[in-house]
């Protein structure tokens, strides 16, 4: 095989933003993590447990070929004080993902499985996917939110330009 394997440019990708979420999240002091930026908008806590549950229910979804939001929402928790337990909960998630890739074989990542009936419309259709796509669209969108996270402590005046104090 030239070039790595699927799972390792995952774990990869997965592992660099991350860690770019944890310097991020990490600054923000525990009376502002259910800060929002407005009315109906998510705040601090709630991105960071939508990264968590989400990750946990794409997994979910590879095992068993089901969409549980709810159950995964409780799986995740992230309602602890301050972002340090919120974080901790987000290693926990991340390492079900981890335990994953470095167990599955190149051929069982581009094997299609089971879509959830209710994720269909938004795969365009689709009944199955492979697993590496599901896992990619896991980075994609906690990407997604950690540009959300920078965007509103930079309306908090924390420009990500500048070295933290």
């Amino acid at each position: 095989m030239i070039g790595r394997p699927h799972a390792e440019r995952l774990l990869i990708d997965l592992a660099e933003i991350r860690e770019e979420l944890v310097k991020e999240a990490g600054q923000i002091p525990p009376e502002q993590l259910d800060w929002a930026p407005a009315g109906g908008m998510k705040s601090y806590r709630d991105l960071l447990i939508e990264i968590g549950a989400t990750e946990l229910e794409n997994m979910a979804a590879l095992r068993t070929g089901k969409a549980t939001w709810n159950e995964q929402i409780d799986r995740f928790g992230g309602r602890g004080p301050d972002v340090e337990s919120v974080l901790n909960d987000l290693a926990k998630a991340r390492q079900v993902t981890i335990d994953y890739l470095e167990g599955v074989s190149e051929a069982e990542l581009q094997a299609p499985c089971p879509l959830p009936p209710e994720w269909q419309e938004n795969y365009g259709g689709l009944t199955a996917i492979e697993p590496e796509e599901l896992i990619r669209f896991t980075a994609r969108h906690e990407y997604y939110h950690l540009g959300q996270i920078i965007t509103m402590r930079w309306i908090q005046g924390h420009n990500p330009y500048e070295p933290a104090d």
